[in-house]
């Protein structure tokens, strides 16, 4: 007894120690609007995973210190171009990983800035074709001497299992309503479908166009020399050089030196020139560190636009949707496994903050979702509809992904505004299940069900679908699919059968969107919030709110343990399936979960 009670105590003691730390930082980052130095370069560096939306948790980190998205990157180059105090941007890429979708956002601000006479520096150690798609938007753009341009091209890989699960004897079950709509495919098939491989030679084709396009502008080429040099790619900065894919090559250290002169004539030669001896008694600069008199960092500018945003009384909500849709809530905080799930009960909450709030004027909603379940899409339909008749107007704002069930959510609003490289429509079912019995019996397990009802068990994963049980569930899937369309044809103002011949489950590119009236416009977040200014009537003088606000890390680390379950043992089997294949069948097996449809791109779909 003794024992728990000075546990307990121990316990509290840090908890109050936590809090307590947490609370000073909290009070000083405060009143931190950001310092911005005058006449400096606003330095941008972009690496790793850089998700859509803003993510939670961080220890000692409050919200407004979180790394900013996308789309807060793009909104603070466009803000240092209207910046007397910044002369210029320096955008250093370190590996980002990043959406089509996201770098066009990021692109267009680039573009913006640079109309505003200031000028733009790129470095890097090594572009891959969609770093260079962005950094092409910069006057200046840098290779390390011994870096390396994988600028070769897209591509598109999915991976067939259908004779690894005949070895385990898995046998996948689905039906699905739309030609082209090729969900299930990867799991029941060898290689794609004719018109799976119609679909994705179509979008394939018009983001590389896009880039083609952007690259040739960018660099003042031909298309046809792009086209030529991406076919057969120059891998060395020599190379590059010589064939005007880069201005020259430098050192980092010298251009973090001599970035405020990136427009004299001599700069190429300066920044890949040895370094000078320092005068005796000199200290050696740390080559990571920029001269704070010369660069404004990007986490101090983003303050300064934060801060600006919750100073406005009116506001625009831009509420994050991101990740597969999954009905309920998903097993997120910090310790759980929510991560890239889009849950409808957390939707609905957000939303209804949104409606409730006097001093938001309308809605924007992102949307980065390949989709999901059919049942939680439409519950997030249903929220859309219930936004706009509170008499706010919903705008989407489609990020990298808004496809199948990212597109019924969107269908209803006001207005949809998409990125040319963005993946959309798939407009389309697909539902099923994995029956597991041949496996059960390849590894010694027997099952024997009771039943009562004929079709009891028909979507249990331990017998296969009878031939009622299977036109039972196709029945279900057609209604669902008529439905969709038929949401798709009011939302769009189109006739069923117009809604329909764009839709049987083909993915679109934005820009083929915008061709076949699934979307209005072509462009940003900005685009997007500027629409939704209009249609609610709102002055210029507003800010941004985002949604779900982002907790520190005390708030989220309560909810976890207010929520926490009764803690499970985990077993790991080793199949003989690799674990991307396992992650794809888990987020399927989840969407599946509530028992209906699945809307939703193939699982591993990515275009690199």
């Amino acid at each position: 007894m003794v024992t728990r009670v000075l546990v307990a105590f121990t316990v509290f003691g840090l908890f109050v120690a936590i809090s307590s730390i947490a609370g000073v930082f909290y009070l000083v980052s405060s009143e931190d609007v950001g310092e911005v130095a005058e006449g400096s370069y606003l330095s941008v560096r972009l690496a790793g995973p850089m998700p859509d939306a803003p993510q939670q948790g961080g220890l000692f980190v409050e919200p407004e210190d979180f790394p900013p998205v996308p789309t807060e990157i793009a909104e603070v180059i466009r803000a240092a171009g209207d910046d007397e105090r910044i002369s210029g941007l320096y955008l250093r890429f370190d590996g980002p990983s990043l959406g089509w979708a996201n770098a066009q956002e990021i692109r267009d601000a680039v573009l913006e800035f640079r109309a505003k006479g200031k000028p733009c520096v790129t470095y890097a150690e090594g572009y891959t074709t969609r770093d260079y798609y962005l950094a092409s938007a910069c006057d200046r753009v840098i290779l390390a001497p011994s870096g390396i341009m994988l600028v070769n091209g897209l591509s598109v890989s999915v991976t067939y299992y259908a004779d690894a699960f005949e070895k385990i004897g898995l046998d996948p079950e689905f039906e699905h309503v739309g030609d082209f709509k090729s969900g299930p495919e990867p799991y029941m098939e060898n290689a794609p479908s004719e018109s799976a491989i119609e679909a994705y030679d179509s979008f394939l084709s018009s983001i590389y166009d896009q880039v083609v396009k952007g690259v040739a502008e960018g660099r003042g080429l031909t298309e046809a020399e792009v086209r030529q040099l991406i076919d057969h790619p120059k891998l060395t900065p020599e190379d590059a050089v010589a064939n005007k894919l880069i201005d020259g090559v430098g050192w980092r250290d010298a251009i973090a030196e001599n970035i405020l002169d990136s427009q004299a004539d001599d700069w190429l030669e300066r920044i890949k020139a040895a370094p000078e001896p320092k005068a005796e008694g000199e200290d050696e600069e740390d080559n990571d560190d920029e001269d704070e008199d010369k660069f404004t960092s990007l986490s101090e500018y983003v303050k300064n636009v934060r801060s600006d945003n919750e100073d406005k009384e009116q506001k625009i909500a831009v509420i994050h949707a991101e990740g597969t849709i999954v009905s309920g809530d998903p097993e997120g905080g910090l310790f759980g496994g929510g991560d890239g799930l889009l849950a409808d009960r957390p939707f609905h909450r957000w939303m209804k903050e949104a409606r409730d709030d006097d001093e938001v004027k309308a809605v924007v909603l992102r949307v980065n979702s390949p989709g999901g379940s059919g049942l939680a899409s439409d519950m997030m339909w249903r929220e859309v509809e219930l936004t706009r008749a509170a008499g706010k107007p919903v705008v989407i704002s489609m990020a990298n992904y808004a496809a199948s069930g990212g597109y019924f959510i969107a269908c209803n609003s006001d207005y949809i505004v998409a990125q040319p490289g963005t993946l959309t429509g798939s407009i389309g079912v697909f539902g099923g299940k994995f029956n597991m019995a041949g496996t059960y019996e390849k590894i010694g397990l027997n099952t024997h069900t009771w039943k009562r009802g004929e079709n009891s068990n028909f979507l249990s994963s331990q017998a296969p679908f009878t031939d009622e049980g299977r036109e039972i569930f196709r029945g279900y899937l057609q209604t669902f699919y008529t439905e969709f369309v038929q949401k798709v044809a009011d939302g769009r103002g189109k006739s069923y059968d117009q809604a329909h011949a764009v839709a049987q489950g083909r993915v679109w590119t934005g820009e083929q969107a915008l061709a076949n009236g699934l979307v209005d416009e072509l462009g940003g977040l900005n685009v997007a919030v500027a629409k939704a200014a209009e249609l609610g009537g709102i002055s210029e003088d507003y800010g941004l709110v985002r949604l779900p606000r982002q907790k520190p890390f005390l708030d989220i680390l309560l909810e976890d343990m207010a929520n926490a379950d009764v803690p499970t043992i985990a077993v790991d089997v080793q199949l003989p399936i690799g674990g991307d294949t396992l992650t794809d069948m888990m987020t399927l097996d989840r969407v599946l979960s509530d028992g209906g449809a699945a809307v939703m791109l193939p699982g591993n779909l990515r275009v690199d």
